[in-house]
């Protein structure tokens, strides 16, 4: 026998709505096989059955608005009557699905404690859970980003960079007859590579101290109609600049159907957020905790530039480096700059 417990999903998480039941009541499951779909901050997380069994009990149905830690349902023998758990809604999400008539009467203030029933799975199509994650974008990203203005000391770093060596690159590519990257990936890419030359600034800041980081993950900012999450590119030590491009399109097409799971969008080394698609040629983003770092991109535009004492026009790009002071200094984080500006300015010839 098992519980179907709500797990820990991530950095400021603290409760979910349960989306829809992959198994209906009196199903066989095995170990392993997703049996649940919760939408907690950005992400859609899927809890899968850690033991062979039946499912003999729903306590949260599609709707639910649960807390971590929470046991959502119950695995066991065909025949086993489910323990009589309580199960502790905060509240309810009528968008994703209306109450089962047999609890609506118990649904009163939040935090009502409500004993199992047999609780039919309700049905509703994926479009519809997809666009309750949506929906919810805009109020998640506020509390962080009000959370990290208050409490993070930031301080902005700016720098000038030259892209010609990236733009010859792109157009090599696109010479051979292969598609050209987009330049997200090279920024990506020199992020990676800065944290490679300086293993000792991959950190986070969290519960009052320095952690550091043994892989290097970079988060790269995507908007979504009028929202904006972040995907995390994990593990990027040693990734090619192909490698980082197809796992940032393979997260960007679950992003796209609000499909992604926690840990596509926390945990990153530092995040790209870049607006200059926008025509903005520089601003200072906000830090995401428990990241240390943000890095701000504006618009690439041809720019006068001098070489050798001569002015000529090149493809120029604004960073800044915006950085929590409580986890790192202004120097070493200027290294940091340093170091992928001259990845990218130094970029290498086509092969």
């Amino acid at each position: 026998m098992s519980g179907v417990i709500f797990p820990p999903l991530g950095y400021a998480t603290e409760e979910g709505t349960v989306l829809r039941w992959e198994k209906a009541l009196g199903e066989a499951v095995k170990a392993g096989e997703p049996l649940v779909e919760i939408a907690a901050e950005k992400a859609i997380h899927v809890v899968a059955a850690s033991v062979d069994g039946t499912l003999v009990a729903i306590y949260a149905p599609p709707g639910a608005i649960v807390p971590e830690g929470e046991t959502l349902g119950w695995v066991g023998n065909q025949n086993e009557a489910p323990p009589a758990l309580q199960c502790n809604f905060l509240g309810w999400a009528d968008d994703v699905a209306p109450p089962p008539p047999e609890l609506a009467s118990q649904l009163k203030p939040p935090g009502t404690s409500i004993k199992p029933a047999n609780v039919l799975v309700a049905e509703k199509p994926s479009k519809a859970e997809r666009a309750y994650v949506k929906s919810h974008l805009r109020e998640v990203t506020a509390k962080r980003m009000a959370r990290s203005w208050v409490e993070a000391p930031k301080v902005d770093l700016f720098a000038e960079v030259d892209f010609t060596r990236v733009v010859a690159h792109r157009e090599a590519q696109k010479k051979a007859g292969a598609p050209a990257s987009p330049y997200n990936i090279y920024i990506t890419e020199a992020v990676v590579k800065a944290f490679e030359e300086f293993p000792e600034l991959n950190c986070h800041w969290r519960d009052g101290q320095r952690v550091p980081l043994d892989e290097i993950h970079v988060g790269v900012a995507v908007a979504l109609d009028e929202s904006l999450l972040t995907i995390s590119l994990k593990n990027l030590g040693g990734q090619s600049l192909q490698d980082i491009e197809v796992q940032f399109r393979s997260l960007l097409r679950k992003a796209v159907a609000m499909n992604l799971q926690s840990d596509n969008l926390f945990g990153s080394s530092m995040t790209v957020t870049n607006l200059g698609e926008f025509e903005i040629f520089g601003f200072t983003p906000v830090i995401n905790p428990p990241e240390v770092y943000i890095l701000g991109i504006g618009e690439l535009k041809e720019r006068p530039v001098v070489r050798e004492g001569r002015i000529e026009i090149a493809p120029v790009c604004y960073f800044c480096l915006s950085f929590d002071h409580r986890g790192v200094d202004g120097a070493p984080a200027s290294r940091l700059l340093r170091a992928i500006k001259r990845h990218l300015e130094h970029y290498p010839d086509p092969q």
